[in-house]
């Protein structure tokens, strides 16, 4: 799973690409795609790596930066640290999905969340 971001001030697209019975599937582009500043972050989901908790960072009415953090790593900061912050996160469970909604940027994020699997 990869997740693209594209900012122009703000996130101004995002697109998740993922893993469907072991082959890899293209998602769509939510937004305006301006190809002058893309971030990408990547999931090994060959080790189970699985997203755990996205703190987003919100002014003006939409979602300015974004950080990822995985059972293995955190990403770097993915557009602007600026504005209040809010996590998506639900203890014992992981982020299996996203939904949204954008204007002229991205002005929403949530998340869809499943247990973790028994630790082996």
């Amino acid at each position: 799973m990869a997740d693209k971001l594209e900012a122009k001030g703000r996130i101004a697209s995002i697109k998740f690409d993922y893993v469907k019975n072991g082959q890899p599937k293209a998602g769509s582009t939510h937004g305006v795609s301006y190809h002058n500043f893309t971030e990408w972050f990547d999931l090994n989901h060959t080790c189970d790596e699985h997203i755990l908790s996205v703190k987003c960072y919100y002014d003006e009415g939409e979602i300015q930066g974004l950080v990822i953090k995985t059972n293995i790593r955190t990403s770097a900061y993915m557009g602007y640290n600026i504005g209040t912050t809010f996590t998506l996160e639900v203890k014992g469970k992981k982020i299996v999905g996203f939904h949204g909604s954008f204007d002229k940027n991205l002005t929403s994020l949530g998340a869809y969340f499943a247990p973790l699997s028994p630790a082996k």
